[in-house]
């Protein structure tokens, strides 16, 4: 006896994430994704960031086939467009922080707001 289903497909936001963390326990991979927005509002002070996330958790196994599947498509994109280089606004920013004593990672917190 043949019994139909029906599926709905509830799609998320888009957003460009500028920033990612990887996590992982013994089960399972967290995979958090940001998006950081800077808000100059006059009304209030100071200005403040908004970070937006979406969290992604995965299986061992599945993690490591979306690696697989992600340099795939990274060495497709290089084969097609060239290869990915680091934007050399981000370069001179991080060259700046490091003459300021400051990380890579607050270089990247100015350069993306």
């Amino acid at each position: 006896m043949e019994q139909e289903i029906r599926a709905d497909a509830v799609n998320g936001d888009e957003f460009l994430a500028e920033e990612v963390s990887v996590s992982h326990s013994s089960i399972r991979f967290v995979i958090d994704l940001k998006a950081i927005t800077p808000r100059m509002d006059i009304s209030s002070q100071p200005p403040r960031m908004v970070i937006r996330h979406n969290v992604v958790l995965m299986d061992p196994h599945f993690a490591k086939e979306f690696l697989s599947v992600l340099q795939d498509n990274i060495g497709k994109y290089e084969s097609k467009f060239g290869t990915i280089k680091k934007p050399e606004a981000l370069i001179r920013q991080e060259m700046q922080m490091r003459k300021t004593g400051k990380s890579a990672a607050e270089a990247k917190q100015d350069y993306f707001g």
